[in-house]
């Protein structure tokens, strides 16, 4: 017996993660034999984040993978704050950046459920100005172009799927008019994105673009409630989601993950430059694409709601009929692939209500399932779950330029092909 508890014990120490504690508000721990991923391919998910933190390439990463409900693998890894010195943790808060989105339209699909919205409602019906927008006959040519009236009006859908014919937050066309202030509230940025030519007829092609912001207008709109105190309210006390919110405030200041930049040749991190309102004080601009800030745990439970058809430990934030649409994608063939501009697309992947949708396995530059759905932030962050094999991924570093040499589409790959039950 002495033995045989002596080797479980060297089993435990042999692959990393399964003795970490799980994140204060997330899902229970697992025990080892559990897992169902290849021990070899967890000492290699830890070994390539390790990696790339010796190399310096990224400051610290925070990685974790759920199987059934529970946390099989957990890791922490590298800085959080180089400067000070301070350790990557568990309970450390990211920026999430665009894998907001979910979580904004899990709020609208709240109210649709409700018969207080329509999927087909024109945004005009919330906010008259998007009544009167105008397209450019050349978007090429945006500060040049002549202008017409849209085929139609946008619809909910429409911002829901990015097909609305909006601009990206940091577009050209939206920063050449000031139109994103993180000093604007929604009804004052609203406003300003109806000003804004369309680059297109809404519903011709999928544009990655602010459209999940304006939702967050409407679900105010609609519900009379400022859009945190709704997600407050709706989705973050309903599922335990503590630390998940639009900044960081003074007592959570210690588990603050610093953004920077990625090093170019033989250069170190640095640094990114600061927000004009900085992600440690509350902006006006409550960002539904964009803005939010969330740790490992919080975001393991929101996956994990998704995952169990829009329910966690009793608490229901979406009907199964309501979830199993968010989850579907509803782009046609002619607007695939998508991408986040024409020149960085991403073959294999659809889009549903605010979230990304594997429509073909053999074709994502990461090991997937098709009807895997999930979402990537432009600090790096990842997280896709498999209904296939009921297994969440989720990956937290900040560093601009996300991609971080592949490092986050690496350990997706390794989750994949470690699955071994």
């Amino acid at each position: 017996m002495h033995k045989l508890i002596t080797q479980l014990l060297l089993f435990l120490l042999m692959v990393p993660g399964l003795l970490s504690a799980a994140p204060p508000s997330g899902l229970p721990l697992a025990e080892a034999g559990d897992a169902g991923i290849a021990s070899a391919n967890l000492r290699q998910m830890s070994d390539l984040l390790q990696q790339h933190i010796d190399d310096g390439l990224v400051a610290g990463v925070v990685a974790g993978v759920a199987r059934h409900g529970k946390v099989v693998y957990l890791e922490s890894k590298g800085w959080q704050d180089i400067d000070n010195q301070q350790a990557m943790q568990d309970s450390s808060i990211f920026q999430i950046r665009s894998m907001s989105k979910a979580i904004t339209a899990v709020a609208a699909l709240q109210l649709v459920e409700q018969g207080k919205l329509a999927l087909s409602d024109p945004v005009s019906k919330y906010i008259p100005r998007f009544g009167y927008m105008f397209v450019l006959i050349n978007p090429d040519e945006p500060f040049l172009s002549a202008e017409r009236k849209p085929t139609r009006e946008i619809t909910i859908e429409d911002l829901l799927l990015n097909t609305a014919g909006l601009s990206h937050r940091t577009s050209p066309l939206y920063q050449q008019r000031r139109v994103r202030s993180r000093g604007d509230n929604l009804s004052q940025l609203s406003n300003k994105v109806a000003g804004v030519p369309l680059i297109g007829d809404p519903g011709e092609q999928f544009l990655y673009s602010i459209s999940l912001t304006i939702v967050g207008r409407i679900v105010e709109i609609v519900s009379g409630q400022l859009f945190d105190e709704y997600l407050q309210e709706n989705v973050f006390d309903p599922l335990d989601m503590a630390d998940t919110g639009f900044y960081v405030p003074d007592n959570k200041l210690d588990r603050l993950a610093r953004a920077y930049q990625a090093p170019v040749e033989d250069q170190s991190l640095t640094l990114t430059e600061p927000m004009d309102i900085p992600i440690t004080q509350n902006p006006p601009l409550l960002e539904g694409a964009a803005g939010m800030v969330s740790t490992i745990g919080d975001y393991f439970r929101f996956m994990q709601a998704l995952l169990n058809g829009g329910e966690l430990d009793g608490a229901r934030i979406l009907s199964a009929d309501s979830t199993q649409q968010m989850l579907t994608n509803h782009l046609p063939e002619s607007l695939l692939p998508i991408g986040f501009n024409p020149n960085a697309l991403l073959p294999g992947i659809g889009w549903g209500y605010g979230i990304g949708i594997v429509v073909d396995e053999d074709q994502t530059s990461f090991g997937a399932n098709n009807g895997e759905f999930g979402w990537t932030g432009s600090l790096g962050t990842l997280s896709w779950a498999d209904p296939e094999s009921q297994t969440i991924t989720i990956f937290m570093v900040q560093i601009n330029r996300a991609g971080a040499r592949g490092l986050r589409d690496n350990f997706k790959s390794l989750v994949h092909s470690g699955i071994s039950n």
